[in-house]
């Protein structure tokens, strides 16, 4: 009898570690794009996971990322393991940018990178934390790039990162272990990528989301980018004053509350 309560007491314990494994499983690809500090909630707070369930509408900064003349620097790169280590390097480097500034990373595309910061997650100033992320990419290709010489057989000065930011509604997706997201401003944050090397393009939604939250210290310059099958189309080069980034983390037990009510 007592062999028996043991056994089922065993029995017990082993489906309670299953059914935590099972929840972790489900929640990985979630978990490895996303700060640290949110991966703690993530694993207790249902609430919360709920907010990445698949087809949720939300307001999202989608943040583009593309290695400008990728190309000629694989061409230039001395081996092929020589570029897949920089690419792989720059990858991570880029990556721990957006999740240390509190957004989500979403998929490397081979010759870029595209992130996003959902307001549910990011926060109301979930652009602010894009803008301070890019400008540290920017920096970070500069040195990682500068110290990566010796991968090229020559060291072009035109190459960079070309980054375009957009704002809105946007569709999160999350099927078969996969998190992205679709919707127009992925489209063209996706074309604003299309900068030059070492410049940030916002569209229109964008520099309106920054001067609705900082409009005493943002400072814009128009520019134009042409795009395939659309011609030449209006986009801005932003400067945040240092001021704009003194902002909190994300209080996501409030974040889980406004979104989940306005889910309901």
């Amino acid at each position: 009898l007592e062999e028996r309560e043991a056994n089922a007491e065993k029995i017990v314990e082993l489906k309670a570690i299953n059914e935590k494994l099972e929840a972790k499983t489900k929640i990985q690809h979630i978990a490895s794009r996303i700060s640290e500090k949110a991966n703690d909630r993530l694993m207790t707070d249902k609430s919360f996971q709920s907010l990445f369930n698949n087809s949720s509408n939300y307001e999202i900064v989608v943040v583009a990322i593309d290695i400008r003349r990728s190309t000629e620097l694989m061409l230039k790169a001395k081996s092929p393991t020589h570029f897949s280590d920089f690419i792989t390097g720059l990858r991570r480097i880029l990556s721990e940018i957006i999740i240390s500034n509190f957004g989500v990373f979403d998929k490397f595309t081979g010759d870029g990178i595209l992130d996003v910061f959902p307001k549910f997650y990011s926060g109301e100033d979930a652009i602010i934390r894009a803008i301070k992320a890019t400008s540290e990419c920017h920096c970070a290709f500069e040195q990682y790039y500068k110290n990566s010489r010796h991968c090229f057989t020559v060291i072009p000065k035109d190459t960079g990162l070309g980054i375009g930011i957009d704002f809105g509604p946007a569709t999160l997706m999350n099927t078969q272990n996969e998190l992205t997201v679709v919707g127009s401003p992925v489209v063209y944050a996706c074309r604003f990528s299309g900068a030059m090397a070492g410049e940030t393009l916002i569209n229109q939604s964008a520099k309106e989301e920054i001067e609705r939250l900082c409009p005493q210290n943002d400072n814009f310059s128009e520019t134009e980018l042409f795009i395939k099958n659309e011609g030449n189309t209006i986009a801005y080069k932003v400067h945040l004053h240092e001021a704009s980034y003194q902002i909190n983390d994300p209080d996501w037990e409030r974040l889980t509350l406004q979104y989940k009510k306005a889910k309901s």
